[in-house]
């Protein structure tokens, strides 16, 4: 049998989802050894003593674009508190990302060195897997998020740092006998509402240099003050009002980076002001709680 490649991941995920695989063509013990990693998973996002903060710099966190935001995170800043769907919401996209690579195996792909420890300038991360030689990442997303991958855009949008976490996991691998394509890395990613998938390949990148970028990162965040903001507050409308941008809102540190921010909701969706010229007529939230607005005589 040709030894598959990459190249053909998607397609062959797809066959076997419509077509179902064979008993004889799945290895002893697969649905076994699968089973105990999504116990193990369900085991550490659902047990309180894992949930403890784990500050530092880690290459998933690394390429934040926001210094700022990262500076807080590393440096003993209270971060918000995830309410249970959000929980819930990065607990099913973590189950997804482990089914992806137990289809990935059945459909015939070598899937290697999962989790292996990762090192650059001493910061530390966990790779997902090793596929036919590329280093990959798996991924679950939004169908906004997904046409990002899908459409090769991340470089465009990316308020995660994705690319530059895959660029470390690269990096890392160049003397990983197990990385057998030294020059790509990719994402293997999942629509989480429509079931979707794609592989979006990225090519290794050696300037600026990556231990450069690593050494900038841990000196920056030992200094005694954060950088300066990446993003400023934008006019909500034409009320004087001014928010948050789209990147800041889904920042864990938003209340420390502007002290005095207030939560509306509009349509059901918060939106983060920065200032208040003129009070906005729907809900207010305020300590986790929905207040209805005040009623003026104007």
């Amino acid at each position: 049998m040709t030894e598959k490649t990459i190249d053909t991941l998607v397609e062959d995920i797809q066959r076997i989802l419509k077509d179902g695989v064979s008993n004889d063509d799945i290895p002893e013990g697969t649905f076994e050894v699968s089973g105990s990693r999504l116990s193990d998973l369900l085991r550490s996002r659902l047990s309180a003593s894992e949930r403890e903060d784990k500050r530092g710099l880690r290459m998933s966190n690394i390429g934040k674009p926001c210094n700022r935001q990262l500076w807080y995170s590393v440096n003993g800043y209270e971060k918000e508190e995830l309410s249970a769907s959000a929980r819930l919401k990065f607990l099913y996209g973590d189950i997804l990302e482990e089914v992806l690579l137990l289809l990935a195996e059945l459909s015939g792909h070598k899937v290697e060195g999962r989790q292996d420890v990762q090192s650059i300038a001493g910061i530390e991360g966990h790779r997902d897997a090793v596929i036919d030689g590329v280093v990959v990442d798996t991924k679950s997303a939004s169908t906004y998020s997904f046409k990002k991958f899908e459409e090769h855009r991340l470089h465009e949008d990316d308020p995660f740092g994705y690319v530059e976490q895959i660029q470390g996991y690269i990096h890392s691998g160049q003397d990983d006998p197990v990385v057998t394509d030294k020059d790509r890395g990719a994402f293997l990613v999942i629509d989480k509402t429509l079931g979707n998938l794609c592989l979006d390949i990225h090519k290794r990148r050696d300037n600026p240099p990556i231990e450069k970028v690593y050494e900038f990162k841990k000196d920056m965040v030992s200094r005694e003050e954060p950088p300066a903001r990446k993003y400023s507050p934008e006019p909500e409308g034409k009320s004087g009002n001014m928010k948050l941008p789209m990147p800041c809102s889904y920042c864990d540190f938003k209340k420390s980076c502007h002290p005095g921010l207030r939560t509306f909701l509009y349509a059901n969706k918060p939106v983060f002001l920065t200032k208040v010229q003129k009070e906005p007529k729907v809900p207010e939230v305020k300590d986790g709680q929905e207040r209805s607005p005040s009623v003026s005589e104007d």
